[in-house]
């Protein structure tokens, strides 16, 4: 093997996987004990992201497993160290470790698909059979295209043993690899684009503050992020290929392991965004209520210098509670639950007199009450 092979930067990879697993198990922890400290029931959603976090900490231990082993393989590949007793063996379980990583990569980012699948899926209850069927085929397009980076990447060395029997060097093996990769980017940038996609025109149409809305929409669309960096990934990854002292020779191991590393930190973390948005609900309601729980009024709407009138307009309208029930919207379920539901009766004490107003409200229309 000559000295053109490509190396393997240990500390660089080591430093990016540490960092990155240190963050995402932050967010994933962050997210377990905001759901001990506002319980509520385990969805599909949720178990797929702790089972994308566990794939992702398998493939960061795998990462840091080998670095010895490739960093003492190639050396001596590169001719920097001469022979040691033990290489063979050392080459084959650094090949099987690397073997298996990408394995985790697929798992890692198709388990963030699901998750985020089937919390949409309560979008879609009670609404157009259309749109259920649209979900089953983004559903069924995910899972085929899941099995499909399996198979290009295990004949991307000829065959499965291919892997630490030499079977990846050599230009044909290298072309096979990078259609694997080209492939696995393809399908996850379509995946991504189909989940985003799937829920903003349903979000756009729920009759909700624009504020909340350009909210939801943001979240929707954090799978951009995702698709950055698989871009940076590919990218870097197929001009190290295209440079004409690595002919023959296998894909760089560095930028592989650390753009795989990062973009799964960066999925498994989107997965675990939906579940903060109780904390902008709860931070909302503190600032639109006073302590007693009542909703903050200006002067013109309390009575105060000078007004009289206390007006209630679009606060949980009939037509916003039958659009979220259409949706399926649960107000029992963080995620969805809506900050802008109304009080049915509001209780004013004067002098000793408990007045009781009881509050009804019809789309378009406004309540006055006039206080003497």
């Amino acid at each position: 093997m000559s000295a053109k092979t490509n190396g393997f930067a240990q500390g660089t990879v080591l430093s990016i996987t540490y960092s990155m697993l240190g963050f995402t198990t932050f967010v994933v922890l962050a997210r377990v004990g905001l759901n001990i400290l506002r319980p509520k029931r385990l969805t599909a959603s949720d178990y797929f992201v702790f089972l994308a976090f566990a794939f992702y900490v398998i493939m960061c231990a795998l990462y840091i497993s080998v670095s010895p082993y490739m960093q003492r393989v190639y050396a001596v590949i590169n001719g920097e160290t001469p022979p040691y007793a033990t290489m063979k063996e050392d080459a084959v379980v650094m090949t099987k470790m690397i073997f298996a990583a990408p394995c985790m990569f697929y798992l890692t980012l198709w388990s963030i698909k699901l998750s985020l699948l089937f919390l949409y899926r309560k979008l879609l209850i009670g609404i157009s059979k259309q749109y259920i069927v649209i979900w089953w085929g983004i559903a069924g397009f995910c899972v085929l295209t899941f099995g499909g980076n399996y198979i290009m990447y295990f004949r991307s060395c000829g065959t499965i043993s291919g892997f630490w029997m030499g079977g990846c060097i050599g230009d044909t093996a290298k072309h096979a690899q990078l259609a694997s990769l080209y492939y696995s980017f393809a399908v996850d940038i379509a995946t991504n684009l189909m989940i985003m996609a799937l829920p903003i025109k349903l979000t756009w149409n729920l009759q909700m503050p624009r504020s909340k809305k350009i909210a939801i929409l943001i979240l929707f669309g954090s799978g951009i992020v995702c698709i950055l960096f698989a871009c940076l990934r590919v990218s870097q990854v197929a001009v190290n290929a295209a440079n004409p002292e690595s002919d023959g020779q296998p894909l760089d191991p560095t930028w592989i392991s650390i753009w795989g590393v990062v973009e799964c930190s960066i999925a498994v973390s989107i997965g675990c965004c939906p579940a903060f948005a109780v904390l902008v609900k709860a931070f909302h309601s503190k600032t639109t209520h006073d302590s007693r729980g009542y909703r903050k009024q200006t002067d013109s709407q309390s009575g105060r210098n000078g007004g009289s009138k206390i007006q209630f307009s679009d606060i949980g309208s009939t037509a916003t509670r039958s659009r979220d029930q259409q949706l399926g919207l649960d107000t029992s379920d963080s995620h969805w639950a809506d900050a802008h539901s109304s009080q049915e009766k509001l209780r004013v004490n004067h002098d000793g007199i408990l007045v009781s107003t009881t509050v009804t409200q019809k789309e378009g229309s406004a309540t006055v009450f006039e206080v003497r």
